[in-house]
């Protein structure tokens, strides 16, 4: 409360300040300049209800919202153009060709590829359903046994290392089951009871030397084993193990094998593809609705991955402009602009502000904002060409229907804060706050503290000596009376 009431005393202050400081200008300036006394002449206006329109003017061209530069992804022989300048595409047509004949050729090379990478796959896999390796195995087996019993008629010794081999692989077996069972993790809980972990450990050392043992049998019994083949001097039994071996090894690489034939179906595939993708791009089609507007290469000609052909969407395009330095404070995106191009002089189109670039650019030889504006073209039924110039008024505050004043009997007592010299019915001068709104270089609108239809002032000047006339060049609205302070306060 205490900072409010300093605020009003402050506030009355500067009114008394104010009016004092009138009151002494209307009675003395003119005998300070002169020296001798003068009657100033009151200039006056008289609030009335109007319109403030703030505009800031520019210039700039009618532009596409949306131009492309297309452009083949591979590189070849124009084959042919389908459109001109001017033709208006829709998307998903087809604007240009490059010769296809070696890339149809490729497509129908890597299609037999594939075919035959899927076929060597469906073989694969139907050997591997009928069980043909291991039958391989088992008929090389029963063949190497076959020649090996008869051998045994020259040596006994292949015998009993058969034996006792499969006897060592059997004893592995059994050992590693044990040993599996003893170490299963899921067993540690008995490690943690007196009563069962002594008795666990024991059995999984025992278990852990029962295997080793057993791993060492298997050795020697395949050590004893091969000495004794060795020792049959027989090219058959040596061409019969050696189709058990090979038998072996191809019913251990049959999923690895199975596996390589899928690799090599699905590489074929992928190459099927991409042979697929670059006679695809032989074809230039329009991504999106447009006008052409270049073409830039002729058929026959080579071309790579350089645009060829120019498409804009003229549909919504946008009016790019500049203004100057000084109207930026005009210039905000949303802000109303009204277009009038030159070629159309008759028509106005309605739009708005779409973007304001962050940084100036040079117009000629000045620093301009650059700026970009939807226009409404649907207003007329008229041509429309890109680039077409066009002459752009910002619309950057309007109020219509308002009180309004003339600039000149603003005074200001605050940064923001506004009174008037309102002229009293018996020519006696009162200062009055008022709120202010929009205002120009004429006029400022009054939010409150006038009521339309009162006078204030808007100034003195000096009386000609020899004319009761208003002075040469003074504004006053029309009907306001010319009013005169008079000595001793207008009494």
């Amino acid at each position: 409360m205490k900072k409010r009431r300093t605020w009003i005393i402050l506030i009355i202050v500067l009114f008394l300040a104010a009016g004092g400081g009138y009151a002494a200008y209307t009675r003395y300036f003119a005998l300070a300049l002169t020296g001798e006394p003068q009657e100033p002449t009151l200039q006056t206006a008289t609030v009335y209800q109007g319109d403030i329109v703030l505009t800031a003017d520019g210039s700039g061209e009618l532009v596409p919202a949306a131009e492309l530069e297309l452009t083949f992804r591979t590189s070849g022989v124009l084959d042919e153009i389908l459109v001109e300048v001017g033709d208006q595409v829709q998307a998903g047509d087809v604007l240009a060709r490059l010769d296809d004949t070696d890339a149809h050729q490729a497509v129908a090379e890597t299609e037999m590829q594939v075919t035959q990478a899927e076929i060597n796959l469906a073989l694969a896999k139907n050997e591997a359903d009928a069980g043909l390796a291991q039958a391989n195995l088992d008929a090389a087996q029963a063949d190497y046994e076959e020649v090996a019993t008869l051998a045994a008629h020259a040596s006994d010794q292949l015998t009993p290392a058969r034996i006792n081999l499969e006897q060592a692989q059997t004893g592995l077996t059994d050992a590693q089951e044990a040993y599996d069972t003893a170490w299963d993790p899921a067993r540690d809980w008995e490690l943690e009871w007196k009563r069962t972990a002594a008795k666990l450990e024991a059995e999984r050392e025992a278990t852990e030397r029962a295997l080793e043992k057993a791993q060492d049998d298997l050795e020697v019994a395949q050590a004893n084993y091969n000495l004794a083949a060795i020792g049959i001097d027989d090219s058959a039994v040596q061409d019969a193990e050696i189709k058990v071996t090979n038998a072996q090894v191809a019913l251990a690489n049959e999923p690895i094998q199975l596996q390589q034939l899928e690799l090599a179906q699905e590489q074929a595939q992928l190459n099927l593809e991409a042979v697929q993708r670059t006679l695809e791009q032989t074809t230039l089609i329009a991504p999106v609705d447009g006008t052409v507007m270049d073409i830039t290469a002729q058929v026959g000609e080579s071309v790579g991955t350089a645009p060829i052909i120019t498409l804009a969407n003229l549909g919504e395009p946008l009016v790019r402009f500049w203004v100057e330095e000084m109207d930026l404070v005009s210039v905000a995106v949303g802000n109303p602009v009204n277009v009038v191009f030159e070629a159309l002089p008759d028509y106005t189109f309605a739009g708005g502000i779409v973007r304001v670039d962050p940084a100036l650019v040079t117009v000629d030889g000045t620093p301009a904002v650059q700026i970009w504006a939807s226009v409404d073209l649907t207003s007329q039924p008229v041509n429309f060409l890109s680039g077409m110039t066009a002459e752009v008024e910002i619309v950057a505050g309007e109020t219509r229907g308002v009180l309004l004043v003339p600039v000149q009997a603003l005074r200001e007592l605050t940064p923001g804060q506004y009174a008037v010299f309102v002229v009293k019915p018996d020519g006696e001068l009162e200062m009055r706050p008022v709120e202010v709104g929009l205002r120009n270089f004429v006029n400022a609108e009054i939010l409150s503290g006038l009521q339309r239809g009162e006078v204030v002032s808007t100034g003195v000047t000096e009386s000609p000596p020899s004319s009761s006339e208003p002075p040469s060049g003074s504004e006053t609205m029309p009907g306001n009376p010319i009013m005169r302070v008079l000595g001793g306060g207008g009494k």
